[in-house]
């Protein structure tokens, strides 16, 4: 089986990473997996957009056009990527930062990553809260694996990612 996943958000809230350590977990997992980040040139506040391609089999060619998961942590990345959805895909949202549904996804999940991540005193961290969020609503790469390589990539936040991740899981829900 092959995913296309694409998060979409704005520089500064980790989009890139999240689609890093998903990659770095398919991949611990045995899967197979491709990431190909795209920003703004501004360095932080501009359009950010991580591609991610996990398979069981060989990625022969990791380019998304139709995502089947669109992760959007902003309206703005909603705006400009919504459409991009193929038909009968799924969407994850920031419930709090995304107002408008530009996509006809035949499943919407949604968090409220960036108040929980405040309510932790980090707002940062609402790309992890992103990621629990995600391996809850779509059971693609294993949570344990998931949170060991969040773990790994900042091991000098080990409490506050683990707490925004197990949020993250906790939280999300069908809309």
């Amino acid at each position: 089986m092959r995913w296309d996943i694409r998060w979409a958000g704005f520089g500064g809230q980790g989009v890139i990473r999240a689609g890093e350590i998903l990659g770095r977990a398919a991949v611990k997992q045995g899967l197979d997996s491709a990431m190909r980040p795209m920003y703004g040139p501004e360095k932080t506040g501009g359009w950010s957009r991580a591609d991610v391609v996990i398979s069981d089999e060989p990625i022969i060619f990791p380019l998304i056009v139709k995502p089947d998961i669109l992760i959007a942590m902003s309206q703005d990345g909603m705006n400009r990527d919504g459409a991009s959805l193929r038909k009968g895909g799924f969407l994850l949202i920031d419930g709090e930062l995304v107002k408008e549904i530009k996509s006809s996804p035949s499943k919407i999940y949604s968090v409220e990553a960036t108040s929980i991540a405040d309510s932790l005193g980090r707002r940062i961290v609402a790309n992890i809260v992103m990621l629990g969020a995600f391996a809850k609503a779509f059971n693609i790469v294993d949570p344990e694996i998931l949170l060991q390589t969040i773990v790994e990539s900042f091991p000098r936040a080990v409490e506050l990612n683990k707490t925004a991740f197990r949020l993250g899981m906790e939280k999300v829900e069908e809309v």
